[in-house]
């Protein structure tokens, strides 16, 4: 070969045939390359859209799971939805069964006074039902509410074919069942029950008894 295109013998051996040193350092930059490539597919990853709604997603889910749902209102009861439509039928637009919604009950009242009866009787504490005139049929006693929602007053559906409007005003009342017994009131007179009465009561407040005389509803007030 010419000397023209000799190439010097350290040169070809600088390129071709790299010392140890040069090849620890090619491998170390290999290896940084490597890591430093996996470490932004993973960065990528972790903020792809679709990862990040995701964890939104959880996060919402999160806090709804965790909302104190103690008070939450309840849908309509199938009881609810019939005695509405008698009252429409009845009264058209003036009267409807009192619910969650409208009544809106503090927490600590809802759960000490309304939750557990509730397990027992879905429409409580706005729906009672019983044999109330003593003709062995079964009666209703309900809250309702005018259109206005500035009258509440109890209706009394006498197997459903007859319905007395109780005019007293039962706003933040709760109304039950009450059993066949004697019953005393709160001045030390005693009566003696012909059927179920409807009992009436203000938490912590007072409760009085609508109770059938054998003509006509009667009350007595049993504490205040």
């Amino acid at each position: 070969m010419s000397a023209l295109f000799k190439v010097p013998t350290f040169v070809f051996t600088h390129y071709f045939y790299p010392s140890k040193t040069s090849s620890m350092r090619l491998v170390v930059c290999l290896i940084t390359v490597i890591l430093f490539s996996c470490g932004q597919s993973a960065d990528k990853e972790k903020i792809s859209p679709t990862d990040s709604l995701e964890t939104k997603s959880d996060s919402i889910t999160l806090v709804s799971s965790s909302k104190d749902t103690t008070n939450e209102m309840q849908k309509p009861t199938a009881l609810e939805m019939e005695v509405n439509s008698i009252l429409q039928i009845k009264f058209p637009d003036q009267w409807r069964v009192v619910n969650d919604s409208i009544s809106n009950w503090p927490k600590d009242v809802f759960d000490y006074f309304i939750a557990g009866k509730r397990k027992e009787n879905p429409d409580y504490p706005y729906i009672a039902k019983g044999d109330f005139n003593v003709d062995s049929k079964a009666d209703y006693a309900v809250l309702v509410v005018n259109n206005k929602r500035d009258k509440y007053r109890i209706a009394i559906l006498l197997d459903t074919t007859k319905i007395i409007i109780w005019e007293d005003d039962v706003q933040g009342a709760a109304i039950a069942t009450n059993p066949k017994e004697d019953i005393g009131s709160i001045d030390g007179k005693v009566v003696k029950l012909k059927g179920e009465g409807i009992n009436v009561e203000f938490f912590e407040k007072s409760s009085w008894v609508l109770y059938w005389t054998g003509s006509s509803f009667k009350k007595i007030w049993t504490g205040d």
